[in-house]
């Protein structure tokens, strides 16, 4: 800090009481990793816009996970075909599928069609029912519906092509 330079006439008496104004003076306390040219604003003023992006955030964070259907779905392979089940409910029914793609496309010859059988089952109640078509082309669905059980756990679904078989099973919607 630089002083003020003062005018004083000749003959006049001049007081100089610096000593006692430092010693009036509190010590500063240093801020740790900063150099003299701190700056002496307070935080935490902060205006309400500041949180509109938070808030934004997890407004869509909530829509997504809220609105977005999360279907489970569980997969296998069987004799040369990856196999998908899936389980939508829908109203009162419980709407099940097994999507039956080809691992080698093109694979699949008009004259040599594999049949695929599916029975779609609810355990623990008495609730089945069995799908059977030809897998004449990839990829291709074999649907069923089962009337939608309160109690049930789980959904499976025994799927066979030919000699092969699968169980495939998810956690019932």
């Amino acid at each position: 800090m630089k002083h003020p330079v003062l005018n004083v006439k000749k003959g006049a008496v001049v007081y100089d009481d610096t000593e006692a104004r430092h010693a009036s003076e509190l010590p500063r306390p240093a801020l740790p990793g900063r150099g003299p040219s701190v700056s002496r604003r307070r935080g935490g003023r902060r205006g309400p816009f500041t949180y509109i992006p938070l808030l934004v955030v997890a407004l869509g964070l909530f829509i997504l996970f809220r609105i977005v259907p999360n279907t489970p779905v569980n997969r296998a392979a069987l004799a040369g075909w990856q196999l998908t089940l899936r389980a939508t409910p829908y109203q009162d029914r419980l709407i099940v599928g097994v999507t039956f793609m080809s691992s080698a496309p093109g694979a699949v010859k008009p004259s040599l069609v594999p049949e695929a059988t599916v029975r779609f089952s609810l355990p623990g109640t008495a609730v089945q029912v069995i799908v059977a078509g030809g897998l004449e082309r990839s990829p291709i669905t074999l649907r069923g519906d089962l009337p939608h059980v309160g109690n049930a756990k789980k959904v499976q679904a025994e799927v066979s092509i030919g000699d092969a078989h699968v169980t495939l099973w998810l956690r019932a919607p």
